[in-house]
């Protein structure tokens, strides 16, 4: 995504710890949704398991009902889908909504796609100003620079909270040490959501204090500020934090925490979550009662979770689990963290390196 937890729908996929006071393009459709694919549940060759997650994934960037599952697919194609996934993402370029052209033109920069140049080049004049930051993004990692000085402007001054979020989340990715005191000035803004944007993109650009800020919130913070400073200290990509995952791990009240933290440890090349992970991703059981946070949405989350866990931490005794899921899921959203989890997984080298966030 991810891109929002990319930027853009991380508030809006899960409402309890979708935690960097995302932007927020649209609101994620509730109730049932038809899935991406129809499965069989019977066990699969190892050999056939990353095309049959492709599919999913590639059939769910189609996947009409719910934008949201389109930019979940989009963050899961960059960051495990490999050379092959280039071109679905360009695809995705000419989405009719903002959000999902969002996150395209960020996976483009992020994956250095270049034969999307043009394409990109033309998202400059994108009638949403969100997408024209990600397009500035996408055009600098390109090697094409000479506007990127314009994302100080939509951060500082632009009068929508979303665009200003947004535009903190890309001058964290550009990895121009420069951007640290924009994004000081940046943590004067009204809104709360911009300054955690700002704090986790001057952590991401290797900031000492916003780090040590990120430490305290993740160990004192409650609900979904710790959960947002894990999330946030994990695509730091510094290890040197594999004790607070794991402190948070052992101690933290809330399971979908301990999951996060559990994806921190095993970024970190820890294994130590891994029950806990699989444990949740196979509940079918909600964490606790709470009217303004339903069953089904529970359970949702903390499988995605427990998902991305599972994907970070790589052991392959988890894939006949999230394969046999795979098949018998009927929701799209489960169906592309499992997908993207199974890609990491098999990936030799992915599930060692920072990814956007899951979906939280």
């Amino acid at each position: 995504m991810r891109t929002t937890e990319t930027g853009m729908l991380r508030q809006s996929r899960m409402s309890l710890l979708r935690i960097r006071g995302a932007a927020v393009f649209l609101m994620l459709i509730s109730g049932c949704q038809a899935p991406v694919s129809s499965l069989s549940s019977a066990s699969t060759p190892i050999n056939t398991l990353p095309k049959r997650a492709m599919d999913v994934l590639t059939t769910a960037l189609q996947h009409r009902d719910n934008p949201a599952v389109r930019v979940e697919a989009i963050e899961a194609l960059e960051t495990a889908g490999g050379e092959q996934a280039r071109p679905w993402i360009r695809s995705a370029l000419l989405d009719d909504t903002p959000a999902v052209r969002f996150a395209a033109c960020m996976a483009i920069g992020r994956n250095k796609d270049h034969a999307a140049l043009g394409a990109v080049d033309k998202a400059l004049a994108d009638g949403n100003a969100s997408v024209r930051v990600a397009a500035l993004f996408a055009r600098h990692k390109l090697g094409r620079t000479n506007r990127t000085g314009e994302v100080t402007t939509y951060l500082l001054d632009h009068p929508d909270v979303t665009v200003r979020r947004n535009a903190a989340l890309v001058l964290g990715l550009l990895s121009e040490q420069g951007g640290i005191r924009v994004l000081a000035r940046a943590m004067r803004d009204r809104d709360s959501g911009v300054r955690q944007h700002a704090l986790e993109a001057m952590a991401r650009l290797g900031n000492r204090e916003a780090k040590q800020e990120l430490t305290f919130m993740a160990n004192t913070g409650v609900g979904s500020e710790e959960v947002f400073a894990l999330n946030a200290l994990i695509e730091t990509g510094d290890r040197s934090f594999v004790e607070t995952f794991r402190y948070k791990f052992i101690n933290a009240d809330h399971l979908e925490t301990k999951l996060s933290a559990a994806r921190g440890l095993g970024m970190c090349g820890s294994t130590e979550g891994y029950e806990l992970a699989l444990r949740s991703f196979e509940s079918q059981k909600p964490v606790r009662e709470d009217r303004d946070d339903p069953a089904a949405d529970q359970v949702l989350r903390v499988r995605q979770l427990a998902a991305a866990a599972l994907g970070a931490i790589g052991r392959k005794d988890a894939l006949p689990i999230l394969e046999r899921e795979l098949g018998a899921s009927t929701d799209p959203r489960l169906q592309v963290s499992i997908a993207r989890a199974m890609l990491q997984i098999m990936s030799s080298d992915t599930q060692r390196r920072t990814a956007s966030p899951p979906p939280s």
